[in-house]
């Protein structure tokens, strides 16, 4: 472990504003923007199911959701407080795992300045709980755990290894990134390479393949999200294609590490903070650290370059974060650092944020509007139900159509209605078709194809005429509204 310096930073302040800085999204969704963004109702939507695999994604992210909607409803706050949670869980992952490479003040700020990146803070407004923001849980805690494995070598590390192992790769299939750069570092450092001859090893690989065998049984049968991740590839793609992808990993750095990496090249220009190899005794984990987040890089950038694989910028979020844990150990503090990070660096980020916070409060509330965040989709429920138990007796058994509307509206329906857009029903295992024609469903399609995608999706489908509900937007004062267009596809029996 790095000696430690005799005068600490204070902790207090920095993990306040870290703390305060993580609710922001939640206070934000609590006062301005109450409704779930669309991928996070999918997410509840899916996990009212709790499949074992799902249309398009690995299924961690609808069981996380599954279970805080089955306990707490499908309240945006309660969403992005969820995932703020997690975030905060994987914060302690990123310090633990510096405080192996370097010392307390290192870590810390680090840490905090990760923790407070705008992607931690902004991201979860659209995507809480979304497959990209819980690899920030998962990655940490893996290479920790490993981390932790190598030094001790004790069996219930390495078990933990498998574990958190196999959560990344049933978050999300690009962990095989984060697995390479590791499988990389070790080949590449002698002292790492001794860990191939390890059963705790192969205990802990043992361990993450018994649990992720049954959803890879599961996707040999039904191979939709297989399919999906297949669709990212891309072999024609031009070459400014390809180049577009690489400046998308950029414009993540760009927009997604502030404001951390500034102050840190501010702290480097003013040389407040150095760099500096690490001391032969202190240099390993930084090392692996280092070599991780390079393989991984490469990887990422051979897998776009070569395969012409999909990248976008919100999608660099945990490659920023091995580089936040590849640089903090090789960085070292001048004596005047303490008091610039404790007088200028946390206020800073607290008076930011603060304002940023008051800012969209005062947009979104009083001269501008968010027609999906504020959709009132819950009135919307109310009002179309009331409409169905006017004209049936059983039922609705299904919302379907467009992605926005089904999804949005169909999770504030009965708890017993199965919501699914047009393009997953062929891919969910948990589709029906004898159930919908029995119990009958609510189609929302704002798409003037309607007739063709009905045609296409749900052929020999009988349905009425359409209807609309028009209903302000919520906790905005600009008076928009936004309609809600909808069919019927009548219930077999049980007509009033």
């Amino acid at each position: 472990m790095p000696n430690e310096d005799h005068s600490s930073l204070r902790r207090g302040p920095a993990l306040a504003v870290l703390g305060l800085a993580l609710l922001l999204p939640v206070l934000l969704a609590v006062a301005v923007f109450p409704t779930a963004m669309y991928d996070t109702r999918e997410l509840i939507a899916w996990g009212r199911e709790f499949p074992i695999v799902t249309p398009f994604h690995p299924p961690m992210m609808v069981w996380i959701g599954g279970i805080v909607d089955k306990l707490f409803g499908t309240s945006a706050a309660v969403m992005i407080l969820t995932g703020q949670f997690l975030i905060a869980i994987g914060l302690i992952y990123v310090y633990r795992t510096l405080r192996l490479a370097t010392t307390r003040d290192n870590a810390l700020l680090f840490t905090f300045l990760y923790g407070t990146s705008s992607y931690t803070i902004f991201a979860p407004l659209s995507f809480a709980l979304n497959a990209d923001i819980l690899q920030l849980t998962s990655w940490p805690a893996v290479v920790f755990h490993f981390l932790r494995a190598a030094q001790s070598d004790r069996m219930r590390d390495w078990i933990a290894f498998g574990f958190w192992s196999a959560v990344a790769a049933l978050t999300k299939y690009n962990a095989v990134v984060l697995f390479f750069g590791m499988a990389g570092s070790i080949l590449f450092l002698p002292c790492y390479r001794q860990i191939l001859k390890r059963p705790g090893f192969y205990a802990a690989i043992t361990t993450g393949m018994a649990l992720i065998l049954p959803h890879v049984v599961a996707v040999l049968r039904h191979s939709a999200a297989f399919e999906y991740g297949l669709d990212h590839f891309d072999f024609q793609s031009s070459l400014s294609q390809r180049l577009t992808g690489i400046a998308e990993l950029f414009a993540g750095y760009l927009a997604f590490g502030a404001p951390g990496y500034a102050i840190v090249a501010i702290g480097v220009w003013k040389r407040f903070l150095e760099f500096r190899p690490r001391k032969s005794d202190q240099s390993t984990t930084s090392r692996f650290l280092l070599f991780t987040a390079v393989f991984a890089h490469a990887a990422l950038i051979v897998l776009v370059m070569i395969t012409g694989l999909s990248f976008l910028a919100r999608f660099a979020a945990p490659y920023i974060m091995l580089t936040f844990l590849a640089v903090a150990p090789f960085m070292e503090w001048s004596q005047s650092c303490k008091g610039w990070v404790e007088r200028r660096v946390v206020p800073l980020i607290a008076g930011l944020y603060l304002v940023a916070g008051i800012i969209a409060a005062v947009v979104f509330t009083v001269f501008a509007s968010h027609s999906a965040m504020q959709e009132p989709t819950a009135e919307a429920a109310r009002l179309i139900l009331q409409d169905w138990d006017s004209k049936y007796t059983c039922g609705p058994a299904y919302f379907v159509g467009g992605r926005q509307a089904t999804y949005g509206v169909g999770i504030e329906a009965k708890r017993n209605v199965t919501a699914l857009a047009y393009r997953e029903i062929a891919g969910a295992t948990w589709y029906n078709d004898d159930k919908l024609r029995k119990g009958g469903a609510v189609v929302m399609d704002t798409d003037p194809e309607f007739k063709e995608r009905m045609a296409k999706f749900l052929p020999g489908k009988a349905y009425s005429a359409e209807r609309e509900i028009i209903l302000s937007l919520r906790r905005t004062r600009t008076g928009k509204q936004f309609t809600f267009p909808y069919h019927f596809i009548a219930p077999q029996g049980c007509s009033r």
